[in-house]
Order: structure tokens, then sequence, then C-alpha cells
């Protein structure tokens, strides 16, 4: 049984649809999960995009206030380094003057005004020191001085109980 050759022409053309129907179920099935997978995919570059640009405003704030902090610092340094330079210049480190009028006070009867002229000259020495001694840890020799008329300072004052709390302050 022979087909007619418009039987043939339909046949064809039912299965060239019948194929065109997979074909189009095949289309949308990876239609739709490449959909899925864009959406996905856009939602979470859409998210890191707007963390960075938040992140970029707080490292661009951050930078501005580090170079701010920066130049302060710089400053402060500079400052520091040319008093300790003017001290190094006034040989506060091989002169305690201080030592001086320490053992001038406890030869001679105490006075009030001479014990309060030798206690803010040697606050105002320490005071130095310490700051060249914080900026140069290794000098040893100032270091042993300054501890030898502190210690001076102290047992001279136990001896005079009366100036022993002014002493202390």
């Amino acid at each position: 049984s022979e087909m007619s050759p418009i039987r043939k022409v339909v046949t064809l053309i039912e299965e060239m649809k019948t194929t065109a129907e997979k074909d189009a179920a095949q289309d949308k099935t990876m239609y739709d999960k490449y959909m899925c997978w864009c959406e996905t995919n856009e939602k979470v570059k859409g998210a890191a995009i707007d963390a960075a640009e938040k992140a970029i405003g707080e490292l661009s704030a951050f930078i501005e206030e580090a170079a701010a902090k920066e130049g302060q610092l710089k400053t402060e340094i500079a400052g520091l380094e040319n008093d300790i330079a003017e001290d190094k210049d006034a040989g506060l480190l091989d002169q305690l003057h201080f030592g001086e009028c320490v053992d001038g006070f406890f030869q001679e009867p105490p006075g009030l005004l001479h014990v309060g002229f030798c206690l803010k000259e040697a606050i105002d020495t320490l005071s130095k020191v310490q700051l060249i001694q914080q900026a140069k840890q290794g000098d040893v020799a100032a270091k042993s001085k300054a501890q030898a008329i502190l210690l001076q300072l102290r047992d001279k004052a136990q001896h005079y109980p009366k100036f022993r709390d002014r002493m202390q302050r």
C-alpha cells in the first residue's frame, strides 16, 4: 500500500510538527534554566557591587583620615626632634644641674622657698630627661645618673619629715 503523495506530505508535516514541538519544549526548558541563572547571578553581582561601592566609600574616608593623621604625626615628630636637638645642645644629659641644687639644699637649713625652687627645677629637668630617654631608650649612662640623683633625693628627704609630703608631690 503505497501512500499517496498528499499523504506523504501530510505525514512529513506531522513529523516536522512533532519534532518542532519537541525542540520547542527543550528550548523552553533551556531558556528557563538560563533565565534562572541570569536572575540569580544578577542579584548576586548587584549585591556584590553595592557592597564594593560601600567599601570604597568607607576606605576613601579612612584614607583621608589617615593622610590627615600622618601629617599631624609628621609635624609632632619634627617638633620632638627639634626638642631633642635643643636638649642635647643644652647638655641636659651631661649636666643634671638639679643635683647641685639638691646637695646645696640638704647642706643648708631648709627653707620653703628654696625647697620649692629646687623641686620645680628638678621636675622641669626630669621631664626633659624623660622625653629624651623615651626618644632614645639606649642611653644607659643618663638613666643611671638620673636614678642615682633620685635615690639621693629620696634618702635625704627621709631626714626631713616636715618636707617629705612636699617632696612626694
